[in-house]
């Protein structure tokens, strides 16, 4: 991937809080739908999650200082290892809204942007130690990250004690912000909605019975599915079989022979780009014909070009509709093409607009920590490049997703 920052001459439109309402906070949890609502035909005593975290702690009255040369912002992204290559698509959206607003005159037109990036490939647990030191060292006044969820559960666990707004952009684990930590908001729809969908189209709409799940033996796999498992059997359709594979695996036979022999009539495939290609590519050649179905991790360029042929036909969820999102998105995608060889991605997108998020609210709260996390929290719907962002009150993103086919190699809207 090539990017020539330095080039950029076009900046992009300001982030503006939409027209659209924001989720009710008295509607199910994260807008089920009422068919997949767990016990549903009981009256619940108490609702949690009705209203945002709060921060009553003090701050906000500090003064900003007077001495600053430029105003500093953390990335936590990997850098090395198995998700490098999503690293460098986060990386680069977030180096794109960040060139674009110094492009256009830095914080109040005073101040330029610095990014510091850290790696996030580390030992579990050195998410929080990383946040400590560019707290610490480096001064930044919000982070953009992590990447992986397992990173930022440690990350948010931080945040209560050194009280640093963070935007995540990445994440899908449907539990990362029901933590009631409120330093930390996510602009990209988790896994729950990404399972409903599934659930919706697999059940419902196609009108399998007999679904069969191969899935990534990790934590993304584990907690990934387990909405989507729920709501088959809200659906009264619980999953058949459920087998797994490791990261480094090429071959499973004995795996996809128990798929054939249950006689299942849909598989979900459900982990990373990369693996989950593999886990294609051998279905399809160990006799495996009937559809397949996957998250929103595998509507990427990564997964397309692993997965080639195999994937022809696979539905997938995807976390917003290009089609839909007009212009806004049409001129990202333009000014993307100037900085970059490959797409965005939903994950170079997402990290765009997480760091325009973060940026924006650096620039109407000032240099304050615990105004800039009031900012945050303070829009519940914002209109992006991408459609409408609405958050929940745990600030979570709760847009719907679409579901993408796969033809020729690229994603086409489904019927």
């Amino acid at each position: 991937m090539t990017l020539l920052l330095p080039l950029l001459l076009a900046c992009g439109p300001a982030l503006a809080p939409a027209q659209e309402p924001p989720p009710d906070p008295q509607e199910p949890y994260a807008e089920t739908p009422p068919e997949l609502l767990p016990y549903r035909s009981t009256e619940a005593y108490w609702r949690f999650f009705t209203e945002p975290p709060q921060f009553r702690g003090p701050g906000r009255d500090d003064p900003e200082p007077v001495d600053l040369e430029e105003v500093a912002v953390g990335v936590v992204a990997p850098l090395s290892g198995p998700d490098e290559v999503l690293g460098r698509r986060f990386l680069a959206g977030v180096r794109m809204a960040v060139a674009e607003a110094n492009a256009a005159g830095g914080w109040r037109r005073r101040l330029p942007y610095r990014l510091v990036v850290r790696e996030e490939a580390q030992a579990w647990g050195a998410a929080a130690s990383t946040a400590v030191e560019l707290l610490d060292e480096e001064g930044v006044w919000g982070i953009v990250g992590a990447f992986a969820d397992r990173h930022s559960h440690v990350l948010n666990r931080v945040l209560l004690k050194i009280e640093l707004p963070v935007v995540n952009t990445a994440g899908t684990d449907p539990t990362l912000t029901e933590h009631a930590i409120p330093w930390m908001v996510r602009v990209r729809p988790d896994d729950r909605q990404n399972g409903y969908a599934l659930a919706r189209r697999i059940f419902e709409r196609d009108g399998r019975t007999r679904v069969a799940v191969f899935r990534s033996n990790d934590r993304y796999g584990r907690v990934g599915i387990q909405e989507f498992e729920d709501a088959a059997r809200r659906l009264h359709r619980p999953i058949l079989l459920e087998v797994r594979f490791e990261d480094g695996q090429t071959a499973w036979p004995e795996e996809i022979a128990r798929i054939r022999e249950v006689g299942a009539d849909a598989v979900v495939v459900w982990g990373r780009a990369e693996p989950a290609a593999r886990v294609v590519k051998a279905l399809r050649a160990g006799g495996v014909s009937v559809p397949l179905y996957g998250p929103d991790r595998l509507a990427d360029p990564t997964f397309l070009a692993a997965a080639g042929p195999a994937a022809e036909g696979m539905i997938l969820t995807h976390p917003f509709d290009p089609a839909a999102a007009g212009e806004g998105w049409r001129d990202f995608a333009r000014r993307w093409r100037q900085l970059s060889e490959e797409e965005p991605g939903p994950v170079g997108a997402y990290a765009y607009e997480g760091t325009r998020l973060l940026l924006r609210a650096i620039e109407e709260a000032g240099l304050n920590r615990p105004r800039i996390r009031d900012a945050l929290f303070s829009h519940p719907v914002i209109d992006g490049v991408m459609g409408p962002i609405r958050f929940d009150p745990t600030f979570n993103n709760v847009a719907p997703v679409r579901l993408v086919r796969v033809v020729g190699g690229r994603l086409a809207p489904t019927d």
